[in-house]
């Protein structure tokens, strides 16, 4: 695979090491999206939270600082090469509001990453949800968190489905809420590769991947919604890998319109 990539040309979700599970600066990234031809990178690492005390999986308030300076810095060395967004990943919590409205202050854009939901006052991994009633919690923050206008796309919006082997009407009705929310508030659903990267899981004879998810992909025709392709990169040699390529396939078999760039404003 050549390092000049002529397919995809922005990136919006992407890590660095401040979060404790991926690696390299933003320079890092920076330098490999300008190898690849890309003509926008948005960094997006996960946001610092008080609120979530899961430090594993991001970067602590204190480290923010570094976050911001590295940013500025790479924004100010290579601006007449690329365009450089300052972004987040994060949860949403509808108590938190000052929280987005801070973060926003110093960023170009949040996306959403909705890892946890609220089960009876209590945290629960989206990862550990296995029944209707918790997905309809995810969907209703999803849909709040739209509402509010602080996101400029959802990150991997069918991750609720990780765990489920088949896809029920009530998850599909589940699915189109969040596509009807995404067209009505004009916030963009991503294709995320980095659960293609994660490699396929073979259930009862079948072969698919745990997101993205085919049935919930198939009804994008069916609405008014930009989605992007994104890598969720988490190392700086998977801005473009062959995880974005089959991402783009995925979406071309589906007959799914992928959105360039998106308009940061």
């Amino acid at each position: 695979m050549s390092l000049k990539n002529q397919l995809m040309k922005a990136n919006y979700h992407t890590h660095m090491y401040l979060c404790n599970h991926a690696e390299g600066t933003v320079e890092d990234y920076v330098v490999q999206a300008i190898k690849l031809g890309f003509n926008t990178l948005g960094m997006s690492d996960h946001a610092p939270f008080i609120f979530l005390q899961d430090r594993s999986v991001r970067m602590g308030i204190e480290d923010y600082p570094i976050y911001l300076k590295e940013l500025k810095d790479s924004i100010e060395k290579y601006q007449d090469k690329i365009k450089i967004y300052k972004g987040l990943e994060i949860e949403y919590f509808s108590y938190q509001d000052k929280h987005y409205k801070d973060l926003l202050k110093d960023l170009d854009y949040l996306t959403l990453g909705q890892h946890y939901i609220e089960v009876n006052q209590k945290l629960k991994s989206i990862y550990h949800v296995t029944d209707v009633s918790d997905m309809t919690i995810y969907v209703k923050t999803l849909i709040e968190a739209m509402k509010t206008g602080y996101f400029k796309f959802i990150s991997h919006p069918d991750i609720f489905l990780f765990n489920q082997e088949e896809i029920d009407i009530e998850m599909l009705y589940l699915s189109k809420l969040i596509f009807e929310a995404a067209e009505k508030y004009n916030v963009a659903l991503e294709i995320n590769a980095n659960g293609i990267r994660k490699g396929k899981i073979h259930i009862h004879g079948k072969t698919r991947y745990r997101y993205p998810r085919k049935e919930f992909w198939e009804l994008a025709k069916n609405y008014n919604v930009k989605i992007i392709i994104s890598s969720d990169a988490h190392k700086p040699k998977y801005l473009f890998d062959e995880a974005i390529i089959e991402a783009y396939k995925f979406a071309t078999q589906l007959g799914i319109v992928v959105e360039e760039e998106l308009v940061i404003d």
